[in-house]
C-alpha cells in the first residue's frame, strides 16, 4: 500500500495541501491516529485494499470524529470544504469562503 499512500500525498500536494504519509510497511490506524491528536492533525486520510481497488479513500475528520468516503480525484475539494487551506496562498481563505459561495 505504499505506492497508493504516495499517490495520494501527491494529490494531496499537488493541491497545494500540506500532507504527509507513513513509510511503515504496515502501520497500526490507532496508533496514526493518536499521533495525528498528539499533533493537533485534524484530518487523517486513509486508503486500504478496497479504497484502492475503486479509486477512494477515507477522510477521518478526528475533531467531529466523522467519516466519509470519497473519490481520489475529489479528495482535494472534500478537504477544502471542511475548512483545509491551501498552503504558500496568501489569499486561501478568500478563495475557500469563494468555493463555498459557489457551490
Amino acid at each position: 500500500m505504499m505506492v497508493e499512500r504516495m499517490k495520494v500525498a501527491k494529490l494531496l500536494w499537488d493541491a497545494n495541501i500540506s500532507a504527509e504519509y507513513n513509510q511503515q510497511d504496515n502501520p497500526k490506524l490507532k496508533y496514526e491516529i493518536a499521533n495525528a491528536l498528539d499533533r493537533n492533525i485534524p484530518f487523517i486520510v486513509v486508503i486500504g485494499e478496497d479504497e484502492a481497488k475503486e479509486q477512494k479513500v477515507k477522510i477521518k475528520d478526528l475533531n467531529a470524529r466523522t467519516e466519509e468516503t470519497v473519490n481520489q480525484s475529489d479528495l482535494a475539494a472534500a478537504l477544502r470544504t471542511k475548512g483545509v487551506i491551501p498552503v504558500g496562498c496568501e489569499f486561501a481563505a478568500e478563495i475557500l469562503a469563494s468555493e463555498r459561495v459557489n457551490n
